[in-house]
């Protein structure tokens, strides 16, 4: 059986170690797989640039004759005015450049117990009325990710894949599913990107929404179907 090595815990890393767990090693120098699941969605203790590109050129150097699948993000694109999606963006180009056996994976919004989202939204579960970005998003779930990377390594697939769910639904419709865990109905209204940026110098100082969130107000669907 193929050793792999997940560089990071965290909500898919952790995942993907529980899965994987009788064919994980801790030495990647003696992985046939390295799995790629480091990134950041904001600014703290890390910045993007560290966390999305000088990590990765670091575990190129100890990909050689590995198979590397890389967890991007859909809608990453160069010069994109979000940081976030801007540096997925380098990180692709680096791996494309530089490796021949990768795999690079880039889901909509990734859904399963330990998503940090549900968490971040329990803080408003009290809240009457809440404001939601009216915008498309297709999620896919943990378990549908974890399939598709088991693939890759069976049938040894490489390139770029779009990873997606099965129903493109809007923002509203997700933040409501994620609501009723909580056993609340609170109002929810889509509202246009627009009333986000009259909003934004309050949302961020008070920390529900911060400016790389605001510029990733975006719909976020795949072309194909994985």
């Amino acid at each position: 059986m193929k050793k792999i090595y997940i560089t990071s815990g965290g909500f898919v890393g952790g995942y993907l170690k529980k899965h994987f767990k009788d064919n994980l090693t801790d030495n990647i120098e003696k992985a046939d797989v390295i799995i790629n699941t480091i990134g950041i969605l904001k600014e703290e203790k890390h910045t993007f640039e560290d966390s999305h590109i000088k990590v990765l050129k670091e575990l190129i150097q100890k990909a050689e004759n590995k198979k590397f699948i890389h967890i991007s993000a859909l809608g990453s694109k160069k010069n994109h005015p979000a940081k976030y999606k801007h540096t997925k963006a380098v990180a692709e180009e680096i791996i494309k450049t530089s490796l021949d056996n990768y795999a690079i994976l880039k889901p909509s919004i990734i859904l399963g117990e330990g998503q940090k989202l549900y968490s971040d939204l329990e803080k408003f579960k009290n809240f009457p009325v809440l404001l939601v970005p009216d915008m498309k998003i297709q999620p896919v779930k943990i378990e549908k990710l974890t399939q598709f990377i088991e693939r890759i390594i069976k049938e040894d697939l490489k390139g770029e894949f779009e990873v997606c769910g099965e129903e493109v639904i809007s923002m509203k419709k997700l933040f409501k599913a994620i609501f009723l865990r909580f056993n609340k109905k609170s109002l929810i209204i889509s509202a246009p990107k627009a009333v986000f940026k009259i909003l934004l110098p309050v949302l961020s100082s008070a920390k529900i929404m911060s400016t790389e969130e605001y510029l990733m107000i975006e719909d976020n669907i795949c072309k194909g179907e994985i």
